[in-house]
């Protein structure tokens, strides 16, 4: 029943490409959020601006720059939902 195979292939996780790309751009938000949190709410737009555009880059980079691999909307719509979810998680001291 279990794999000896690297840890994590032997957990059926349906999407989990997806589930990685949501979370890691959720932490990449909530992290830089409260690295920032003393800065106004226009710095933390421009974080969830460049978390979303650097994941966009990655997918437009993959379809322009490999053979063995593609662009995916699915890939970009998890980097989106994760880190608008990292904003809202988010909440700055006072």
């Amino acid at each position: 029943m279990g794999s000896t195979g690297s840890f994590g292939q032997s957990i059926p996780v349906p999407q989990k490409d997806k589930v990685v790309h949501f979370c890691f751009y959720l932490g990449f938000v909530f992290w830089w959020g409260n690295c920032l949190q003393r800065k106004s709410k226009r710095v933390l737009l421009w974080v969830w601006l460049a978390a979303v555009g650097y994941g966009i880059l990655m997918e437009v980079c993959q379809f322009v720059f490999t053979q063995n691999r593609s662009a995916d909307f699915w890939d970009v719509l998890a980097n989106t939902l994760g880190a608008s979810v990292g904003l809202l998680l988010f909440s700055p001291k006072k």
